[in-house]
């Protein structure tokens, strides 16, 4: 009977013993900090740690901090996890690197990182708009996180034409790696704080089950792209960072924005066009229009019209020495507007058209013309060229 008693305490200790093996042991972080990086999320803004299990579900367990200085600095004290799987999320203000101001609305930003062997890891775009495709990878095709986030990144990347890079997203900085900054300055275009948001949204969910981007998303993007200066967020930048006491070397992120530009990665599907007539009058874009006339005291107007098909450029270059008086309207904004008129298209996806006339000064001389060059889709020379005739018409006598 004793025997037999103590085969049953045997077993029950073993019972234990194999229980006590499999809780997994708890994973201590005395700190826990990164940078969350837009531009930098300004002092302030909220962050949360929250635990995930191997799933990538949420397991309830929540830490909560603030970013303490606007350089978007942040750590998290005394963490202790049972998972090793996190997710970071960062929401709050940022500094816009495209106009040099703070944000005017907050944006949320988040990342997924496995913990584990790590102390320290950052939240930007990039983060962000891998996150959604590991979710995926990992629940619906059940890959490894590890696996599923070099997939994911290397999908991400190649949106954008960039080569792959075996460095997690997390570990970037926005001052230090050229790609994180050109896809932060493409997301964000001349678009508000709502429209980024509703951007990387619509991207997430487009890739989020095969990884692959579409056209139409494409064209976007290259619609910011084309309307950023990369000399001023050059400038915008080191000015930020110097206000922050930090002297930066800006990585050379301009030539991933024109690599991006002219990558072929979207082709247009529809083209520029240029109809023969406008709400005005005739189009002086259109090629049926190969003469302008000038005329005193009753002008002739003209349009000048263009339809510029979402995620395409059109800046037109009007030369000679003729007085183009315009509207500065009809969805076109002037770069310069003397004797030669540099204009460009404003907002893609909708019809451009100006009231103009060319106005009678002095009789001129009879070969008198205007050069017409369009620069379509951020070419650096003409990929078209057109010569008016000028016809004078003098003042009539009463």
């Amino acid at each position: 009977m004793k025997t037999q008693h103590f085969l049953y305490y045997l077993l029950a200790l073993t019972v234990l013993l194999t229980a006590c093996d499999k809780i997994p042991k708890p994973i201590k972080k005395e700190v826990f900090s990164g940078y969350a990086q837009k531009g930098p999320f300004v002092n302030g803004s909220s962050v949360a740690i929250v635990e995930l299990n191997v799933n990538l579900v949420q397991t309830g367990k929540t830490y909560h901090a603030a970013i303490s200085d606007n350089l978007g600095s942040f750590n998290l004290n005394n963490i202790e996890l049972i998972s090793n799987y996190v997710e970071l999320k960062i929401n709050g203000y940022y500094y816009n690197e495209i106009s040099g101001k703070t944000s005017v609305g907050p944006i949320t930003l988040c990342a997924l990182v496995d913990v584990e062997d790590i102390s320290s890891a950052n939240v930007n775009v990039l983060t962000h708009l891998e996150k959604p495709r590991v979710e995926y990878l990992v629940q619906q095709q059940k890959m490894s996180f590890s696996a599923a986030k070099q997939q994911a990144q290397r999908e991400v990347l190649a949106i954008f034409g960039f080569k792959p890079t075996d460095i997690p997203f997390e570990t970037l900085d926005l001052t230090v790696d050229e790609k994180l900054l050109a896809i932060s300055c493409i997301l964000q275009g001349q678009l508000s704080t709502g429209d980024i948001m509703q951007l990387m949204a619509d991207i997430i969910e487009n890739i989020k089950q095969d990884g692959k981007l579409d056209n139409e998303l494409g064209w976007r993007l290259l619609d910011n792209a084309y309307k950023i200066s990369p000399s001023e967020i050059r400038n915008n930048l080191i000015k930020k960072y110097a206000e922050l006491g930090m002297n930066v070397t800006i990585p050379n992120f301009e030539s991933l924005i024109a690599s991006f530009i002219n990558s072929g990665l979207y082709p247009p599907a529809y083209p520029i066009t240029y109809p023969a007539k406008g709400a005005y009058g005739d189009n002086i874009l259109s090629d049926e229009v190969t003469e302008i006339r000038r005329t005193h005291p009753y002008p002739t107007y003209y349009s000048m019209t263009a339809d510029v098909p979402k995620g395409q450029t059109l800046k037109v270059v009007i030369e000679k020495n003729i007085a183009l008086y315009d509207y500065l309207e009809g969805n076109w904004r002037p770069i310069e507007h003397y004797a030669t008129c540099i204009l460009e298209v404003l907002e893609t996806g909708k019809l451009s058209d100006m009231k103009v006339l060319f106005t009678y000064w002095v009789a001129p001389a009879d070969n008198e013309y205007v050069i017409i060059k369009y620069y379509e889709n951020g070419a650096t020379t003409p990929t078209k060229e057109r010569t008016l005739q000028c016809i004078f018409d003098p003042p009539k006598e009463k």
